[in-house]
C-alpha cells in the first residue's frame, strides 16, 4: 500500500500474470500464425496487428486491475463515522434499459442510479462500494472512505458498460460480498439495484452465504409490474421480449437476509433507503484527518472494457470494413 503517495498495487504478486506476455510476444514473432500473416494483404495484415495490439492491451489492464493500483492520497476531513459498509449491488442487463421506472420516463437503470447517488450523498458516513453485473458481476470500486469515488463511478455507468449477455444476480451478489473480505468489524450492507430477473445462476444460494455471513442485503425494485418489450441492440436474443419487474425475487432476497424491499418507484425511495442505513449503524467519533491511498482499480476495469471492444468490434477488427 502506499504511504505517500507513490505508485504501488494492493496485491503486488498478482502481477506476475504479467509474465504471460513473453510467451505471447513469442509466439506474435516466431509463431506459425506470423507466417500466414505475411501472406494477407497489406490492409487485412494491419487491422489484425491492430487487434491484437487491443487484445493484449485487454489482458494488462485486467492483470493490472485485479492486483489494484493505487497512487495518490487523499486525506479524510475530521468528521463523524459510521461503521457501516455500503455496496450498491447494481443489476446493468438490457432489461434495465426499458423506461417503465416510476412516471418520468426514466429507464429502470437510470432510475437505480439515481436512488443511490442520492442515497450517498444524504449518508456520506459510511464506506461505500460498487459492483455491477449483467451476465457475470465484477466489483468496480471497492471499500473507500472517499464517497466522491463511488459517486463518480455511478455518474458515468451505463448498461454497455460492462459486456456479456444474460443476468446473474448470484454472481453479481457474490460479486459485491467479496468488498467485505478482511475490513474490519461493521455492520455490512448491499443495496441490491434490479428489476429482479435473473437468466443463470441460484440467487438464493448466494443470499444464503450472505445471511451466514451476517450481510444484509436491502431490495430496491425497480420497472413495472406489467413490464415492457427489451430494447434491441442488434446483437441481443432477447430484443422484443416483455420483461416485467420481479418483486417477490426482491421481497424474498431482503427476507432471507434481513433487509427490506423498498419500490424503486416510490418518489421517496432514496428517503427511506437513506433512513434504514442510519438506523443499521448510529455514528461514532473519528478524530484528525486519516491519509488513505486513492484506489484506481477502476479506471483500468474501464480501459480493458474500451480495449476488448476495440478488438471485437471496432472497424479495425479484422474482417470488417470501413
Amino acid at each position: 500500500m502506499a504511504v505517500n503517495g507513490s505508485f504501488s498495487f494492493t496485491y503486488p504478486w498478482v502481477l506476475y500474470a504479467l509474465a504471460v506476455f513473453v510467451p505471447l510476444v513469442l509466439f506474435d514473432i516466431f509463431g506459425s500464425q506470423r507466417k500466414r500473416e505475411q501472406r494477407l494483404p497489406e490492409e487485412l495484415r494491419k487491422k489484425l496487428i491492430i487487434s491484437v495490439l487491443f487484445f493484449r492491451v485487454f489482458i494488462a489492464c485486467v492483470i493490472i486491475a485485479l492486483a489494484q493500483p493505487r497512487w495518490g492520497i487523499s486525506f479524510s476531513q475530521t468528521e463523524n463515522r459510521r461503521s457501516l459498509d455500503t455496496v450498491f449491488a447494481i443489476d446493468v442487463s438490457r432489461s434495465m434499459d426499458i423506461r417503465d421506472a416510476g412516471s418520468r420516463g426514466l429507464s429502470r437503470l437510470e432510475r437505480g442510479l439515481a436512488i443511490a447517488r442520492e442515497t450517498a450523498a444524504a449518508v456520506p458516513g459510511p464506506r461505500y462500494a460498487a459492483a455491477i453485473g449483467k451476465g457475470t458481476g465484477i466489483l468496480a470500486v471497492p471499500l473507500t472512505w472517499d464517497s466522491e469515488a463511488a459517486l463518480s463511478f455511478l455518474e458515468s455507468l451505463e448498461s454497455s458498460s460492462i459486456t456479456g449477455r444474460g443476468t446473474n444476480l448470484e454472481s453479481l451478489l457474490t460479486a459485491a460480498a467479496g468488498a467485505f473480505h478482511g475490513t474490519f468489524p461493521a455492520r455490512q450492507v448491499i443495496v441490491l439495484i434490479s428489476d429482479g430477473e435473473s437468466l443463470s445462476g441460484v440467487i438464493r444460494a448466494a443470499l444464503d452465504r450472505c445471511a451466514g455471513s451476517g450481510v444484509i442485503v436491502v431490495a430496491v425494485a425497480v420497472g413495472s409490474d406489467e413490464g415492457r418489450p427489451v430494447p434491441g441492440d442488434g446483437i441481443s436474443d432477447d430484443e422484443g421480449t416483455i420483461s416485467s419487474r420481479d418483486a417477490a425475487v426482491m421481497r424474498m432476497a431482503a427476507r432471507r437476509t434481513g433487509g427490506i424491499y423498498i419500490d424503486g418507484n416510490r418518489d421517496d425511495a432514496a428517503g427511506i433507503l437513506a433512513a434504514h442505513l442510519r438506523s443499521l449503524s448510529p455514528e461514532s467519533g473519528f478524530q484528525g484527518s486519516r491519509p488513505e491511498p486513492k484506489e484506481r482499480r477502476s479506471l483500468f476495469i474501464i480501459l480493458a472494457i474500451i480495449a476488448y471492444g476495440m478488438s471485437k468490434f471496432s472497424p479495425l477488427a479484422p474482417g470488417k470494413k470501413r
